[in-house]
């Protein structure tokens, strides 16, 4: 009776240390499949020209970024758009959310209000006048942002205007949209200053600036420049249509010299991307102004809060971020909605929102996360984590996974 005893034991140890070295091998994740991994995605920072070439080559599967970086990927047969920011969560974020504005530092605004004021009503004029003439706009910002020749592609040539045309369907322009609230400036809030408060984006708009500016625009006054002429350096990102407003502002500055008898006018009017410009108001110099190009949101600001430059054309996200740090600028006005695009490969069958998500949680679940790619301290980044955490999937950095 003491043997098939021995034998059970035995069978027993034998069953415990089997199950030992199962759990120790390495290849176990792919031996069992893993039905209760959370969902995850990994983000990977890059430029935005960039990020083509990598959906191309296959090292990233999709990217989030803005115009005309979407409408150039469609076009040449790299990627498809399957969602805009209004498809994306939270249901209504995005809708009539202010994607970028007009930033200006705090001490520019009180030292200079006329110039200010000046600087935001041509910007406004300059959203109507994209509005009303669209196919002008088009042709200033395809000449803007691509130069005069046509766009290589890995396909082959693009015409920039072709580009342009379908840049313009997903963009509008508008002065009176609002900065949306987001969660991670809310969350570096807290945790730089240990407070629980809400914060408010409006509480960093000034409204001086922009009632100040509606009086030159419809007449009731007109702008008290003295004798002091200074120099004003506005920093913009040159790759994005966003700010096709600005472009025209610049490029058709004689409608607006016409019209209202203030503009900017470029020094040398045959450049297709001006960066030193006079500010005229009824014929006299009242400011020089320079256009500095930058790469991304976040670092234009660090610029403006080093006091390099005094404002700037950028997303608002990166402007509430840095403001809510203590970076000494205002958000003036709004200039665009939508703009961006969530792109993936052209041969995929995702179609919308919906099944990227799905799409996400089938690559989580056999442990091959997707790759999304965008920008660094962007809109399109609080866009990518704000959906995510929606969805409850989470945003892990590429590489620290």
């Amino acid at each position: 009776m003491k043997e098939p005893r021995g034998i059970t034991i035995l069978l027993f140890a034998l069953c415990i240390l089997l199950a030992v070295l199962l759990l120790l091998h390495p290849s176990l994740p792919g031996f069992f499949p893993s039905t209760h991994r959370s969902p995850s995605v990994s983000l990977l920072y890059a430029s935005a020209g960039s990020l083509p070439q990598l959906l191309n080559t296959g090292q990233i599967d999709a990217f989030l970024i803005w115009e005309p970086v979407v409408s150039n990927a469609e076009l040449s047969g790299i990627g498809k758009r399957i969602a805009v920011p209004s498809d994306l969560p939270p249901p209504g974020k995005w809708d009539n959310a202010a994607i970028n504005v007009l930033v200006l530092r705090g001490d520019i605004t009180e030292t200079y209000p006329e110039h200010s004021a000046l600087l935001s009503a041509l910007t406004t004029a300059a959203i109507d006048r994209t509005n009303e003439d669209p196919d002008l706009a088009k042709s200033i910002t395809a000449k803007w942002v691509f130069g005069t020749g046509p766009i290589l592609t890995p396909q082959g040539t693009l015409d920039p205007l072709a580009v342009e045309n379908r840049s313009f369907e997903n963009m509008v322009f508008t002065a009176d949209a609002e900065p949306p609230y987001s969660d991670l400036v809310q969350s570096a809030i807290d945790s730089t200053y240990g407070t629980s408060t809400i914060y408010d984006p409006m509480a960093w708009v000034d409204s001086d600036v922009t009632d100040r500016a509606l009086v030159f625009l419809n007449g009731t006054d007109v702008p008290r420049v003295g004798p002091v002429i200074p120099t004003l350096n506005i920093g913009y990102i040159p790759s994005s249509d966003n700010y096709a407003p600005v472009y025209v502002m610049v490029k058709d500055s004689q409608y607006f010299c016409d019209r209202y008898s203030f503009c900017i006018v470029p020094d040398d009017p045959a450049l297709s991307r001006p960066v030193s410009c006079t500010l005229f108001v009824n014929d006299t110099p009242a400011a020089h102004v320079n256009l500095i190009m930058g790469q991304s949101g976040g670092g234009i600001m660090t610029t403006i809060g080093q006091k390099a430059i005094d404002g700037a054309y950028v997303g608002s996200f990166p402007a509430e971020l840095q403001i809510a740090l203590g970076n000494p600028a205002l958000m003036i006005q709004s200039i665009n909605t939508g703009g961006s695009g969530l792109v993936v490969a052209n041969g995929s069958t995702l179609r919308n929102w919906d099944d990227f998500v799905g799409w996400v949680k089938i690559r989580s679940a056999a442990g091959k996360p997707v790759v999304i790619a965008t920008v660094q301290s962007s809109i399109q980044e609080d866009m990518v984590r704000e959906a995510c955490a929606y969805e409850n999937i989470t945003v892990i950095l590429y590489g620290t996974d």
